[in-house]
């Protein structure tokens, strides 16, 4: 099974304060369902105590979409520079003209649409009194650097191993229909990746990691790699995948286990680095293959904190 050689598509890496903003409202109110994410659940305690009681029922209603179609709309924002930049925008913008910017991309479009727009600017308007407005601007600093690096990188890589390296093994495949991809740096939802495809448009809002040491980074690498390889049955499908990139009906055939333990341990293997998610066309993972380069980070992480100052005795 292999992927398409030939790269169509474009990359674009883009940073606003706005993404943030619906971020982590995102995982304020799917913090459940996101687990394991780094914020905790104290974080949830304490936003909830910042929050009148009276739009908490509002906040966790779980049916009502905040993120997805709302990212799409931030990356066609003409300005986006602050929170308010966007609001505003989305404020002013008649229900026909959303319709118009979002048609070409999703398949099925609500007739109260703008009741919906109303809706959700109320919402993320009162999320940004209560709490989007006091977070700390290190964190909106560190997204917006993590950015411009990583626009420098698009300059040296090729889009498909661009997104492999800012999302940790994710590669996106060539289809016909897919034409650009927003790359877009996250905070409150880290380590998970939240990506959505459309109709010829995708988005990967990529986690940030914490600010740390390159020894600290280090041992933290060590304990994902080491955690994820120290189970018999991951080594098993690693040495399966090894072989040749496979699906998930292919592991199951081969392996002996449940499709759901299946797909557990092939999860836990991705999201430590060891196997590539191939996707095409779609947030269902087409097929896997190894990632060789988890094996040279191994080995260089161990050097950095066993080999005294880098360099060996």
């Amino acid at each position: 099974m292999k992927g398409v050689g030939h790269m169509s598509y474009s990359v674009k890496v883009d940073y606003s304060p706005a993404y943030e903003l619906v971020n982590s409202l995102y995982a304020f109110i799917y913090y459940k369902k996101l687990k394991p994410l780094d914020i905790k659940d104290e974080w949830v305690a304490k936003v909830k105590a910042s929050i009148p009681e009276k739009f908490i029922v509002e906040f966790v209603d779980e049916r009502w979409e905040v993120l997805h179609r709302i990212v799409l709309l931030i990356t066609q924002c003409p300005r986006k520079d602050s929170v308010t930049d966007f609001l505003d925008w989305l404020e002013k913008l008649p229900p026909g003209e959303i319709f118009e910017r979002l048609s070409p991309w999703v398949e099925t479009i609500p007739a109260n649409i703008g009741e919906i727009r109303d809706k959700t600017l109320s919402l993320l308007q009162l999320w940004n009194k209560y709490y989007f407005q006091h977070l700390s601007l290190d964190i909106l600093s560190q997204l917006q650097a993590d950015a411009a690096l990583k626009a420098k990188r698009a300059q040296e890589l090729s889009p498909i191993d661009l997104i492999e390296e800012v999302t940790n093994g994710i590669r996106v495949e060539q289809v016909e229909e897919l034409k650009q991809i927003y790359v877009i740096p996250q905070y409150h939802c880290k380590p998970t990746v939240i990506h959505d495809y459309f109709k010829g448009i995708a988005t990967y809002l990529y986690p940030v990691a914490s600010q740390l040491n390159e020894k600290e980074i280090a041992q933290q690498n060590i304990v994902k790699l080491s955690q994820a390889l120290s189970d018999e049955n991951r080594l098993k499908i690693l040495g399966f995948i090894a072989k040749h990139p496979c699906d998930l009906i292919e592991l199951h055939k081969n392996i002996g286990l449940a499709k759901s333990t299946i797909h557990h341990h092939v999860t836990t293997l991705a999201k430590a680095g060891i196997v590539r998610r191939h996707y095409m066309g779609s947030t269902t993972v087409a097929f896997y293959s190894v990632r060789p380069s988890f094996i040279a980070l191994l080995t260089k992480d161990l050097e950095r904190i066993t080999l005294s100052g880098g360099k060996k005795p």
